[in-house]
């Protein structure tokens, strides 16, 4: 109930010591006027810098999502990332009404009604409706909870936000959510064009029957890459949430799970194609052209490929193949090292980390490290502070720092051209899957055990002493 302006003066407003006007007829200042809704114990923060929310209920943080008074953009992108782990959507969206339809304190005078709706109610509803705004741009997914909410947020827009004075604004959810309900999968962050002319491909002489070495392995690396890079730009943030690559449920992160296939399907390929020649002097071109390949996919910024190739070649079916590896010059060999000691796990990956951080995108990163680095926050922090009555938002900003990072390699694409039947050929390789004993079994047969002075009296025969 609003009091009259004239019982507020009746009573006089009056100056407290530091000179800041209290009005006495409803016994607010303008400053708990405008205090937080949420209670202290609702939310903490770190003790490092008193910004960052460490923790809090599922209530306050939608208040500090749309807080009338400060806007944190990082927060924001945070919250809307990760929300998923500890709520739903239609939760959230009620949440979000709910702080839309927020009521003034009983009892203020007509200018504090003023005070308050100028101050915190408006600006409450201009960040509710920025809210909704970037989550139907960027987070709306093709699920059955977010499908319902669509037309929840017409509703709510073609009523409460037209009833609120906020046209323009309901106007612009309206058309978001038509869009959206028309065109199917996420609205994705902007992609570059692609810049014109391409470069022109490196094609075998004949298109219709080649081997692997008939291509040139900067053009193989290429197709590998805009392969890689294809299923890498489906990602969605989601999918790295509370480990869900490990759930064997179907449709649980199905863009990092067909990546995953992918990269384990070149492993296999790899070593089956090294292990196809007999002869070890056939085979030892074959190692040293799958090893170009993977340079190539290092100077094209292609991390996950590169990962995959050696993985291959380190393989113990592979690995264990000195006599081949023995018939690679040292230009070849000192390559293998570069690419090995890039990829290499010690120090978590600090040296393909430093590499990666220094490249100019577009590139591919190793998709395993990330999914370490999230396994390692996962496992590491609980869900839940004090007992279970707090949300651990700082396991959440952790977890969306990666997630960010995953990101910022998804929106510049390759300037490479396809060639499709190189890419049909690689896919028809991949699916001439062999058990992993099976490929040891045939390594064996290649390159039987030897002892050491066994090994002296080869490499004397093979270089004519003997």
């Amino acid at each position: 109930m609003l009091l009259p302006d004239g019982a507020a003066s009746a009573s006089a407003s009056s100056l407290d010591l530091d000179g800041r006007e209290r009005h006495s007829a409803s016994g607010l200042s303008d400053e708990a006027l405008l205090e937080y809704d949420y209670a202290p114990q609702e939310i903490v923060f770190t003790v490092q810098d008193g910004n960052k929310v460490k923790g809090g209920t599922l209530r306050a943080l939608v208040e500090r999502l749309t807080l009338h008074d400060a806007l944190d953009p990082s927060f924001t992108t945070c919250f809307l990332l990760t929300y998923r782990s500890f709520t739903s959507t239609p939760a959230l969206f009620r949440l979000l009404v709910s702080r839309f339809q927020i009521a003034p304190p009983a009892g203020l005078t007509r200018a504090q009604a003023e005070v308050w709706r100028a101050r915190k109610q408006t600006p409450i509803r201009i960040r509710v409706f920025h809210v909704l705004k970037s989550w139907l741009e960027q987070y709306c997914l093709d699920e059955p909870d977010d499908l319902a909410v669509l037309s929840e947020i017409r509703d709510f827009a073609d009523q409460a936000m037209r009833a609120a004075g906020m046209e323009a604004a309901a106007n612009a959810l309206i058309r978001i959510v038509e869009q959206r309900q028309v065109l199917p999968g996420v609205f994705r962050r902007a992609v570059q064009a692609t810049p014109q002319p391409l470069p022109a491909p490196i094609l075998p002489r004949n298109l219709r029957k080649f081997r692997l070495t008939d291509l040139d392995p900067l053009e193989l690396a290429r197709q590998l890459t805009l392969m890689e890079s294809a299923e890498y730009n489906k990602i969605t943030p989601q999918e790295f949430l509370n480990k869900n690559w490990s759930n064997k449920r179907p449709g649980a992160s199905p863009n990092i799970k067909t990546m995953s296939r992918l990269s384990n399907q070149i492993i296999g390929w790899v070593a089956l194609t090294i292990l196809a020649e007999k002869d070890p002097k056939r085979r030892a071109p074959v190692v040293k052209h799958l090893i170009l390949v993977g340079d190539r996919c290092r100077m094209l910024n292609n991390f996950n490929t590169l990962m995959s190739i050696l993985a291959g070649l380190n393989s113990a079916p592979i690995h264990r193949l000195k006599r081949t590896f023995e018939l690679l010059s040292a230009r070849v060999q000192a390559i293998l090292d570069v690419l090995r000691d890039t990829m290499a796990p010690h120090r978590n990956f600090s040296t393909y980390r430093d590499t990666l951080h220094a490249v100019t995108p577009p590139c591919v990163p190793f998709l395993g490290f990330y999914l370490t680095d999230l396994t390692f926050i996962e496992d590491g922090n609980p869900d839940f502070l004090k007992g279970g009555e707090l949300i651990n938002f700082g396991k959440r900003l952790k977890t969306s720092d990666v997630i960010r990072e995953v990101q910022q390699y998804q929106t510049t694409p390759y300037a490479v051209a396809p060639v499709p039947e190189i890419q049909q050929w690689l896919l028809q390789q991949f699916d001439q899957s062999t058990d992993d004993n099976a490929l040891y079994e045939m390594s064996l047969l290649l390159e039987p055990r030897e002892r050491d002075d066994e090994k002296i009296t080869r490499l004397l025969q093979e270089s004519g002493f003997l």
